[in-house]
């Protein structure tokens, strides 16, 4: 049995691949929240993570036909890309930055993960 907040993320999902940060943008709710209401629907498997980097994607579980070897690819690239921007990531928060600037890399890092979590559902 899901309640009225887990279908409403099943709702998000089933238009592709999210990071709990894009769902609690979505819904309006921390990321945190998203993240444990995320993991709890995996746990009663409604929904599958998948781990690239340091970054956590969840997509809904469903019957899948055989993919298509050129989406293989394509997925890879996403993959090495959200690792790299995992990276960058890293090494930028050692850098003593204003809270200016920190801020403006985040919202570049963010705008970032959602391309390539919009080029993921994209290619599925």
């Amino acid at each position: 049995m899901l309640t009225k907040r887990e279908e409403e993320i099943l709702g998000i999902l089933s238009k592709g691949v999210y990071s709990p940060t894009l769902v609690a943008r979505d819904l309006g709710i921390t990321q945190s929240g998203a993240t444990q209401a995320l993991q709890k629907l995996e746990r009663k498997g409604v929904v599958k993570r998948t781990r690239i980097g340091r970054n956590v994607l969840y997509r809904p579980v469903e019957e899948r036909v055989a993919p298509d070897p050129r989406l293989d690819d394509d997925l890879e690239l996403i993959r090495e890309s959200c690792h790299a921007l995992s990276k960058v990531w890293s090494h930028v928060l050692k850098l003593d930055l204003s809270h200016e600037e920190l801020k403006n890399l985040r919202q570049a890092r963010n705008l970032l993960e959602e391309i390539l979590v919009h080029r993921g559902k994209d290619i599925d």
